[in-house]
C-alpha cells in the first residue's frame, strides 16, 4: 500500500514538494485557500482536499508549508483542523519559516494526541523542492526524527539535525534568514551611498565585488537592482519581512539588542507599504526615493 502524505499550503514551495512526492510514488492529498492551486495539484496527480482535516485524513504525515505561526495553529487546531483527524502515531512536519514559538506551542497540542512534531524549515527554490534537493534544518525528538527520516531524505538532499526539540530548526532558519537579509540590505545601502556620492554604480559594484566580502547574494542583489528586476525572481519581500520580524522578536525574547537587524526589519516594513507584492530587491526603492536616485547600470556578466 502506498504511503499517504497530506500537504497544507500549495504555494510555489508546497506545490514543488507535492510534485516531488508524487513522482516518488506517494499518495498526496493537499489543501490550499486558492482554488487554482488545488486544481493544479489534481493536474499533477494529487487529490484536492476541501479542508485541512481532510488533507490529514488517513495520512501518515502532514506537511505544513503555511505563511506564519497563526496559520499553523489554525490548520491544526481551528475549525476543520487537522490534528484530531491525523492518525495516532502520525507526524506533522513544519517546513515553513514560522518562528520557534509556533512550533513549541504546536507540540504542546499534538503530544496529548499521540502525534509527533518535526520542525524542519527548508532552504531552496521551486526547482529544488520539486526535485527533492531542499536543505532542511531539523529540530525533533529522537523518536520523531527516526520515524520520519526516510521522508525527510525524500524532501531534501541535505538534512541537518540542529536539535532534539521542535523549535530548534526554526531558530537555525531565523539565523539563516537574518544573514541573507543583512546581505540584501547592505548591498542596496552601499549601492545607494556610492551613487548618491557621485560614483557610477557599476564602479561601486566592481570595487566591492573585488573584495573578499563578495559572495553570491551580493552579486544577485546588485544584478536585480541594476536591471530593475523586482518581480518574478522567487524571493518575495513579504517572506523576508515576516522572517525579520521573527528574528527581532526572538532577539528580544533572549534579551538581545541587535540594532542592525532592527534597522533592516524597519526598512523592510517600510518597503512593504509600497512594494508588498514585489521581491526583496525592491527595498532599494525606499533608499533611492528620498535622495531622488534610481540605481541602474549594465551588470557585468
Amino acid at each position: 500500500m502506498k504511503t499517504k502524505i497530506g500537504i497544507i499550503g500549495l504555494g510555489t514551495m508546497g506545490m514543488g514538494i507535492a510534485e516531488n512526492l508524487l513522482k516518488r510514488g506517494y499518495v498526496v492529498q493537499g489543501f490550499d485557500l486558492l482554488p487554482e492551486r488545488m486544481q493544479l495539484l489534481e493536474q499533477k496527480g494529487g487529490t484536492a482536499a476541501p479542508s485541512p482535516a481532510q488533507a490529514a485524513d488517513g495520512a501518515s504525515a502532514l506537511i505544513l508549508m503555511v505563511f506564519n505561526g497563526e496559520q499553523v495553529q489554525d490548520v491544526l487546531f481551528g475549525q476543520d483542523g487537522a490534528a484530531n483527524v491525523l492518525p495516532k502515531g502520525g507526524s506533522v512536519l513544519v517546513t515553513a519559516s514560522v518562528g520557534y514559538a509556533a512550533c513549541e506551542e504546536a507540540e504542546k497540542g499534538l503530544e496529548p494526541l499521540g502525534l509527533h512534531l518535526v520542525d524542519c524549515p527548508v532552504r531552496g527554490t521551486a526547482a529544488t523542492s520539486a526535485s527533492g534537493e531542499l536543505y532542511l534544518m531539523v529540530g525533533a525528538s529522537p523518536e520523531a526524527f527516526s520515524k520520519n527520516q526516510e521522508l525527510l531524505n525524500q524532501l531534501g538532499s541535505t538534512v541537518i539535525r540542529v536539535g532534539d526539540k521542535p523549535g530548534m530548526g526554526q531558530k537555525a532558519k531565523t539565523c539563516m534568514q537574518a544573514f541573507f537579509s543583512l546581505m540584501f540590505e547592505g548591498t542596496c545601502e552601499l549601492l545607494a551611498l556610492g551613487t548618491a556620492s557621485g560614483l557610477d554604480p557599476r564602479t561601486v559594484f566592481e570595487v566591492l565585488d573585488g573584495t573578499s566580502a563578495s559572495n553570491g547574494i551580493f552579486r544577485a542583489t546588485a544584478k536585480h537592482v541594476a536591471g530593475r528586476v523586482f518581480t518574478g525572481t522567487g524571493n518575495p519581500l513579504s517572506i523576508l519581512d515576516k522572517d525579520m520580524q521573527i528574528a527581532c522578536a526572538s532577539a528580544s525574547a533572549f534579551g538581545l539588542s541587535l540594532p542592525a537587524l532592527e534597522g533592516i526589519s524597519s526598512n523592510f516594513r517600510e518597503s512593504m507599504k509600497q512594494c508588498g507584492k514585489e521581491d526583496i530587491w525592491s527595498v532599494v526603492k525606499t533608499l533611492e526615493q528620498p535622495a531622488g536616485l534610481e540605481i541602474q547600470f549594465d551588470f557585468p556578466e
